[in-house]
């Protein structure tokens, strides 16, 4: 298998750093594994019940997420999943041998995505500057997740936490967006550019 590199290598530092009084941090979340498993149509059922078998009980409705076993799963479409993992935990093969040709596909998407988290008091209006999405905790509560464009560039988000959300966006788009988000965070930081990461966050670098 081909060694990853962060699309965003370029534009981030090697080491973490803080922010100090800033009310929005940026980074990268690496070290995961991103699979996509979609339905034919008139299939779904039957490829859910073939894929829970490893995954465990799918999420119901389109825009819901869940955590099992360490894993999460977003339900992104009517018989569309996507399952996030560790990154030595690559779910692409096992998957392929449960769901069968009739049923749907099995996709690897982890090298073509890169996941970037805005996090802080500040973060739902820092989103807000360029998502066109209503992100009021009573509409997007924590654990929703939403296909949306970022300045018409399609990008997934998930709520992580009351002020932490993560986007998964395309590699070639990757450091558009991060230049968006780090001029949009401008108002709410000291530092223009809060790092990689911050220690101790589970899924910081």
């Amino acid at each position: 298998m081909f060694e990853r590199h962060s699309a965003l290598a370029g534009v981030l530092g090697r080491e973490p750093t803080e922010s100090r009084g800033a009310s929005v941090a940026l980074g990268e979340v690496r070290g995961f594994s991103l699979v996509q498993v979609a339905a034919f149509p008139n299939t779904g059922p039957a490829l859910a019940q073939a894929v829970e078998a490893i995954l465990g009980t799918l999420p119901e409705r389109a825009g819901q997420s869940s955590v099992i076993s360490n894993r999460l799963l977003f339900r992104t479409g009517a018989e569309q999943f996507w399952v996030v993992s560790g990154e030595n935990e690559d779910l692409t093969e096992a998957l392929q041998r449960a769901v069968r040709a009739d049923l749907g596909t099995v996709t690897s998407l982890s090298h073509s995505r890169t996941r970037i988290f805005v996090e802080g008091p500040g973060a739902r209006p820092v989103l807000g500057t360029g998502i066109a999405i209503d992100l009021n905790t009573l509409l997007f509560p924590v654990g929703a997740v939403a296909l949306t464009g970022a300045h018409h560039t399609p990008v997934v988000l998930h709520r992580v936490g009351a002020e932490r959300y993560e986007i998964y966006a395309l590699r070639t788009f990757a450091v558009w967006i991060w230049d968006w988000l780090t001029d949009a965070s401008l108002p709410f930081s000291r530092n223009s550019c809060p790092g990689a990461g911050r220690p101790g966050k589970p899924s910081s670098v």
